[in-house]
C-alpha cells in the first residue's frame, strides 16, 4: 500500500471512530472523504452542536480557524470548511503515527 493511502486510511479509520459512523468505510479519495465529513458536520451543526465542538476540541482543530469558520455565510460553506480543518488536522496525525510507527 502507498504511502498516501496508508495515511488517508488511517485518517478514515479515526474519523469513523470520532463521528461514530460507519459511512467513511468506503472512502478512496480526498474530494469524497471532504464530502461525506462535512455532511457529518451539517448534520451535527443542525442538531447538535455541543457534540460538533466536542469532536473538534478532541481533534485539536485551530480555535481560530473555526470561528472564522463560523463566519461564512451559508451552513454548507461552514460545514464544508469545517470538514476540510477536521481533516487536515487527522491527515496531520496520521501521518505522525505513521512516521512513529515506521522507526
Amino acid at each position: 500500500m502507498e504511502y498516501a493511502a496508508v495515511i488517508l486510511s488511517g485518517a478514515t479509520q479515526q474519523l469513523q471512530k470520532l463521528f461514530n459512523t460507519d459511512d467513511l468505510q468506503q472512502t478512496h479519495s480526498m474530494a469524497e472523504l471532504q464530502h461525506k465529513v462535512a455532511l457529518a458536520v451539517q448534520q451535527l451543526l443542525q442538531t447538535d452542536l455541543n457534540r460538533l465542538l466536542n469532536i473538534l476540541y478532541r481533534i485539536d482543530v485551530d480555535e481560530h480557524q473555526v470561528k472564522q469558520a463560523m463566519l461564512l455565510p451559508s451552513e454548507p460553506e461552514v460545514a464544508d470548511r469545517i470538514a476540510h480543518l477536521i481533516i487536515k488536522r487527522e491527515l496531520q496525525k496520521a501521518q505522525t503515527r505513521f512516521i512513529y510507527r515506521s522507526n
